[in-house]
């Protein structure tokens, strides 16, 4: 299974990504602790696999001639082993045997220790020490510069690394005595692959030092930040473009760092040091991929400080307690102003005093005219395609008397959440509470629901304070450079996980969030596709207790049509909270998408139910959005189960109506035909099966578990992850749905 950001290639004419590990990627400092793992954004690039084909196979070294010496025997011997080994590789069936090739590569072995091993016991005592001496010196500055960088001493660690990087230098250098070609050899030797292992940790040592002395520079530009309400602040433009050739360079050191990493054997290092370096070898792409997050969307960022000429932007905060298409219920809303890097305009207020000043009356979609005559800001995120969505709030605050905005910019509760894990708990003396990461939800809501002063009727204003005490806290004086990165490994968790989403009504800048995979777009897909879309009508803040586990079975029959089906299980652990809106019926417009022209065949586990119009919205003139009324004219029941079936973002959507009581489950079944088949050619080379799975914008992740179901006549010659698990007839994986998923295999006939 691999995350659906990897990079992909072609097999066979059929376009299927590669099994890259999944990235959630956070910014790389020395200081700083990575709490997460991503993400790089969707790749449409196609690229051949690489050949299978064996290297041609030749002698790594010549040997001087002198007829009759022991030398010269060797020298013909060699010659005379790869001539015979060269004319058996054109007879296939022969060279192929898995004897010949363990005789060759035993023979090699034995050769290359042969001429060389005299040499390696000569000067190797010698040559490891000192290597080992300078190496231990490197590590030792190493460590004390990452101890300045936590103390804010800059020039201390700044020196530290520049110290680390020359001793790491000079135990590089000294395998210059050694061929490059025969130490890149010796990786698949055995005994002798710890000169490579050795020389690839040493340098990947002196990149990283290298690129701490560049993140020096850059926390040291950072932990200059003031607070960006702060009218005297430092421009954010001016920050990121002073450090943006450093965060070039450190990205081009630790990638570096990285390829020599992955050429070094664990079982060549010490036992006691094997641990520590499996660490590093799985933190270190987490952190290249932070750092590619802002060398690659450099210009998202410029833009939106306003690099391009003023910005505007709409922040929505979505609940997603109380799901939405494309993250939850908008409670609150907030309007930034940037200029040059600078903020001219922040506030906050709660999302029904601009719904109070519409001016439009507009019919809005079928299921929420079963609890709102009317379309509004509040409810604008219907559509699961962020742009679309996007695009209505704009139209909604606009008819509010709302100012023409830029931009969309929404983020769920998980991101105050996660910054509160970073500043510590706050103190509201105003309100009676101290927030933290673990009350925060609860609080909050109790505020907002109940505890607020009723004749000033201002639910949200808590929010609103709480706000600037957080921006304060993390890019405040008194912050410091590990904070501030993680809270920018905080904002880059969110992107990943669909907990923030941007969109921009200029076209170059919105086709580069896309590429980040930040856009919170329906995304294309050539086979399969799934995405189970919650919408919360009238069922509180349920969402936050709900449990819930997708199951996905894909079956290809025999004459090569597929059928898939979906169970999603859910469990309402409420009930017992003592608080009202997690202990009520999660009332839920349950929404499958797959692939467009899917054929129904039977659903189950809901709750039949009709939406009746409140209002004869022809005869009062209201107005009809032309998204809705194009979704409206393609919808159809399904006669046998009653299930909305309609189009939207190219996909076929099933919708029905699903609840769930308090300390109960409740489970949906869709059982469908694909719109495509898996056929063999007479080439006995068969088609491909391919899916993404798209997460909900602002779910936590739901539990996945898929299987794929093939004929004995199939057999799987390429697949994308190795943790597909096979098992009698097909293969299956599980996973939580927290980022977008990919999974794909193409097939082969069996010969039966």
């Amino acid at each position: 299974m691999s995350d659906i950001r990897g990079k992909s290639r072609r097999l066979d004419g059929v376009r299927l990504p590669s099994s890259t590990p999944k990235s959630h990627s956070t910014p790389f400092l020395p200081s700083a602790s990575s709490s997460r793992e991503t993400v790089p954004a969707l790749s449409r690039k196609i690229v051949a696999p690489p050949s299978s084909r064996p290297p041609d196979i030749r002698p790594p070294f010549s040997v001087p001639k002198k007829p009759g010496s022991s030398s010269a025997f060797r020298r013909n011997f060699t010659s005379l082993w790869f001539s015979c080994a060269s004319k058996m590789s054109r007879v296939r069936i022969l060279f192929s045997h898995p004897r010949v090739v363990a005789i060759t590569v035993l023979l090699l072995s034995f050769l290359v220790l042969g001429f060389f091993g005299v040499r390696v016991v000569r000067s190797g005592f010698v040559f490891q020490g000192k290597v080992l001496g300078a190496a231990t010196d490197g590590y030792g500055e190493l460590s004390r510069a990452i101890e300045d960088v936590k103390l804010r001493d800059f020039s201390a660690s700044g020196q530290s690394f520049q110290n680390a990087f020359a001793s790491f230098s000079e135990a590089s250098s000294l395998f210059g005595q050694w061929n490059e070609t025969l130490i890149e050899g010796t990786r698949f030797l055995p005994v002798l692959s710890k000169i490579s292992s050795g020389k690839n940790l040493v340098e990947a040592a002196r990149d990283i030092a290298a690129a701490g002395e560049s993140m020096t520079r850059v926390g040291k530009t950072i932990s200059s930040l003031d607070n960006p309400l702060d009218a005297s602040h430092r421009s954010f433009l001016d920050v990121f473009r002073s450090i943006e050739g450093d965060l070039r360079t450190t990205e081009e050191l630790l990638s570096r760092a990285l390829s020599s990493i992955e050429k070094v054997s664990v079982n060549d290092l010490p036992e006691d040091k094997r641990e520590t370096f499996l660490r590093l070898k799985n933190r270190l792409p987490e952190a290249v991929a932070g750092m590619r997050v802002f060398v690659d969307h450099s210009e998202v960022f410029s833009d939106m400080l306003g690099g391009n000429g003023p910005r505007s932007f709409l922040f929505l905060f979505q609940n997603n307690h109380e799901m939405r298409a494309t993250g939850g219920f908008i409670g609150s809303y907030a309007f930034l102003d940037m200029a040059n890097g600078r903020v001219r305009k922040f506030f906050v207020d709660g999302i029904f005093n601009p719904d109070g000043q519409i001016h439009e009356d507009i019919v809005p979609p079928m299921p929420l005219q079963k609890v709102s005559a009317g379309w509004s800001l509040h409810d604008s995120n219907w559509f699961p395609d962020f742009p679309t969505s996007a695009e209505k709030a704009i139209h909604f605050y606009e008819k509010t008397g709302g100012p023409t905005v830029d931009g969309v910019v929404s983020c769920t509760p998980e991101v105050l959440r996660r910054f509160l894990e970073i500043t510590g708990p706050i103190r509201m003396e105003k309100y009676g509470v101290t927030i933290d990461d673990k009350n925060f939800l609860a609080l909050i809501q109790h505020q907002v629901e109940v505890a607020y002063d009723k004749k000033e009727n201002k639910p949200k204003e808590i929010l609103a304070d709480l706000a600037p005490i957080l921006v304060e806290r993390i890019f405040g004086k008194e912050a410091d450079i590990a904070t501030k990165a993680r809270a920018f490994s905080a904002i880059e968790a969110g992107l990943a996980e669909k907990h923030i989403l941007f969109y921009s009504r200029n076209r170059d800048i919105e086709r580069l969030i896309s590429k980040a995979g930040w856009s919170g777009e329906v995304l294309p897909a050539k086979k399969d596709y799934l995405s189970v879309i919650h919408t919360n009508i009238n069922g509180y803040k349920t969402d936050g207790v709900i449990d819930e586990r997708i199951r996905h079975v894909s079956q290809i029959q025999d004459d090569g049509s597929v059928i898939d089906t979906v169970t999603v299980h859910r469990t309402h652990r409420g009930g017992k909270t003592g608080f009202e809106w997690w202990d009520r019926v999660n009332a839920d417009y349950l929404r499958v998408y797959v692939p467009l022209g899917s054929t129904l065949l039977s659903a189950e586990g809901y709750t039949r139910e009709t939406v009746e119009a409140p209002l004869d919205y022809d005869r009062l003139r209201f107005s009809r959005d032309p998204d809705v009324e194009r979704e409206n004219a393609v919808t159809k029941i399904d006669p046998a189960s009653g299930t909305r079936i309609s189009e939207d973002a190219g996909k076929s959507v099933f919708g029905n109506w699903v609840y769930v009581s308090p300390g109960e489950s409740v489970e949906v079944t869709y059982r469908y035909r694909l719109p495509f088949r898996v056929e063999c050619g007479t080439d006995r080379v068969c088609g491909s099966y391919s899916i993404i799975f798209q997460k909900q914008a602002g779910s936590v992740g739901s539990e996945l578990l898929s299987e794929l179901r093939f004929p004995k006549r199939l057999r799987v010659v390429w697949q994308s992850e190795k943790n597909l698990i096979p098992f009698d007839g097909g293969l299956r994986f599980e996973t939580k749905l927290t980022h977008d998923r990919y999974s794909g295999v193409v097939f082969g006939e069996r010969d039966l």
